[in-house]
């Protein structure tokens, strides 16, 4: 029984280790092409050119900052500072801050927020979680489409559902979709230009505050991420 979860611990090193490779090698290859392309007098040295490199830089500067949240989680070491926090304020500021953005990518945003639930939370790292949430919804919804974000009390937790229109995951992957880098077969499989961690490092921040976060299928017919905090003790 140890030998099999050792050697099961291995393979998953190794095949992280090599996605991760896969992951740096296809921003870096572009880079050096584009870099031989000017040195040759094939492309030539532009303002717009130098706005392409100045692309790939910034995916790889994305990559290594989610890589090392990631790795700082395994360690335990994510730096979280806790505290008194109106979580029902918190999303709803980046809500109202998003609806446009929303809404020039063809989502509609539909939001019942339950007034001062109260938990202890570090205003940043949810701040990158509900960001985080949102770009998987806006890479992978289909226009028009709808965003639904509701959060209630139910007594000890604090309960969020996000939830998102077509296309859907089919059942058998969505116990799969924080693995890092992992990739759906379909319709709704990760987009170029993302790191491919957003999931995973939500899932971390999630992990960080002492919570838990799901994943289902949405009656909307998209993605259905329900997430559970506790809520602050009352006096």
């Amino acid at each position: 029984m140890l030998a099999a979860t050792l050697e099961a611990n291995r393979q998953a090193r190794a095949r992280w280790v090599s996605d991760t490779a896969h992951e740096l090698r296809t921003p870096l290859a572009v880079l050096r092409g584009e870099i031989e392309a000017m040195q040759d007098g094939i492309r030539p040295l532009t303002q717009e050119n130098l706005g392409s490199l100045g692309q790939e830089v910034a995916q790889l500067e994305r990559l290594v900052t989610d890589l090392r949240l990631l790795s700082q989680s395994d360690a335990g070491a994510l730096e979280i500072q806790l505290a008194p926090l109106n979580l029902s304020d918190h999303l709803q500021h980046r809500l109202d801050d998003a609806r446009y953005w929303l809404e020039d990518t063809g989502l509609t945003l539909k939001s019942r927020i339950e007034p001062d639930i109260e938990v202890h939370g570090d205003a940043q790292r949810l701040r990158q979680l509900w960001s985080n949430l949102l770009d998987n919804s806006c890479a992978y919804t289909q226009a028009p489409g709808i965003l639904r974000v509701t959060l209630r009390s139910d007594g000890q937790h604090a309960v969020l559902v996000w939830e998102d229109s077509a296309p859907g995951v089919p059942e058998s992957e969505l116990a799969r979709l924080t693995e890092r880098l992992y990739r759906v077969e379909g319709s709704r499989n990760r987009a170029s230009g993302g790191s491919g961690l957003g999931l995973s490092i939500a899932n971390a921040l999630v992990h960080a505050h002492g919570g838990q976060l799901q994943a289902s299928a949405s009656p909307l017919g998209g993605l259905r991420w329900t997430l559970t905090l506790a809520l602050l003790p009352t006096d």
